[in-house]
């Protein structure tokens, strides 16, 4: 990213302006989602790097709990009760 900020701007990446960053980025997302790759091309950075940041960020505290719906426990859990109780487990006979 430096590299191609320098090359365009003389700047590093985050030296750059929040509008350069943004064009710099938004570039990236094109080229990374571009409809005319092949599949057997190997994977864009951006794309890699932008999956792994949703990942990150899903997967972290704030984002389980506040940007997803979070439920601990789904269902109530009623332990040790006869299997009488419960009737068939499986779904085959």
């Amino acid at each position: 990213m430096d590299t191609d900020a320098k090359a365009a701007n003389s700047k590093a990446f985050a030296a750059l302006t929040p509008e350069q960053q943004d064009a710099l980025l938004t570039k990236y997302d094109a080229e990374a989602y571009d409809k005319n790759r092949k599949p057997d091309d190997p994977p864009h950075f951006f794309r890699s790097a932008k999956e792994l940041t949703v990942l990150g960020f899903c997967t972290s505290e704030v984002g389980a709990t506040e940007f997803l719906k979070y439920d601990p426990v789904p269902g109530a859990y009623h332990g040790c009760i006869p299997y009488s109780e419960v009737g068939a487990a499986w779904a085959t006979s």
